[in-house]
């Protein structure tokens, strides 16, 4: 650059030009270098989000199958075990530990969020339905587990009280009948009931093949047999101490037995609404899996 006469020129004198012309033109191009530098910044911060986004969406959908394949495995266990209250024989479900394998908290949600609104609004209702469904299906190990636990345990301290109504038939109460001090007519009474019961019962052995129908015949025995003693025996209680021991038994027998059959609905209502959650949980996810020969865009 050369001077002359406060004129300031830049290789040819013919670009010469005073020292505020100068000025201006610097800051011009200041002003221009700074527009397309943030421009640069602008496009690269873009790109990163969509880089971003774009990684969020493939982890997720690299994720989705092992899930599938959970979730699948789960409705399939829990079917199984409400058959096997049918069978009074429970098989505890084997629940895949994935099911709590929260992987979207792995995921920014932020970026498959911006994915899905940016290039996949057709699935993005799906998608926020998933992060609904993942409070369900992301703590059900625990909680199913605890659930099942808690029924297997009161069920059988129930079952075990109810199981002693054989007793009503045994030595233990059916021999005092012999006792010169017990009452006639109670005698006649628990004699003729007693032989009534072996009537009912008999000609059956139950085995695993005959369990849904010891079942059934359960619910006979406590509806056409204790229930009926529990009631018949009440005049007899005051004069005899064995009629009384029998009261107290058939009714406890009657009243595990409603207990049993109340906490049997329940865990089978509960096992029939999560089937059914799952089931829709299975079908929105299937919906939200792409191909993996596809190549996202």
């Amino acid at each position: 650059m050369s001077q002359d006469s406060e004129k300031y020129y830049l290789i040819f004198e013919a670009w010469s030009m005073d020292p505020n012309q100068w000025s201006i033109l610097i800051d011009s191009i200041a002003v221009l270098l700074a527009i397309f530098g943030v421009l640069i910044g602008v496009f690269f911060y873009r790109k990163q989000r969509r880089d971003n986004s774009k990684d969020a969406f493939d982890f997720f959908q690299s994720s989705m199958p092992e899930l599938i394949q959970s979730i699948e495995e789960a409705i399939v266990d829990l079917k199984e075990f409400n058959h096997s209250l049918d069978l009074d024989n429970f098989v505890n479900p084997i629940l895949s530990a994935s099911l709590n394998d929260k992987f979207l908290s792995k995921i920014s949600l932020v970026h498959l969020n911006r994915y899905y609104s940016n290039r996949r609004t057709d699935r993005l209702s799906n998608f926020k339905q998933l992060l609904i469904d993942s409070n369900f299906f992301g703590g059900y190990h625990s909680y199913i587990t605890k659930e099942i636990h808690y029924f297997r345990t009161s069920y059988q301290e129930k079952k075990s009280t109810y199981s002693k109504w054989r007793l009503l038939r045994s030595n233990k109460f059916f021999s005092t009948n012999t006792e010169e001090n017990e009452p006639t007519d109670y005698k006649e009474f628990y004699t003729t009931w007693v032989t009534n019961l072996n009537q009912h019962l008999s000609g059956y052995e139950p085995n695993i093949q005959e369990m849904p129908l010891q079942i059934k015949k359960r619910e006979a025995l406590v509806e056409h047999q204790i229930k009926n003693l529990s009631h018949d025996i009440l005049p007899f209680v005051e004069d005899s101490q064995s009629a009384n021991e029998v009261s107290l038994l058939a009714h406890k027998v009657v009243s595990d037995y409603n207990e049993m059959t109340k906490m049997e609905a329940k865990i089978r209502n509960v096992l029939e609404k999560d089937i059914a959650r799952f089931e829709e949980v299975l079908s929105n996810m299937k919906h939200l899996l792409e191909k993996r020969e596809t190549e996202y865009q």
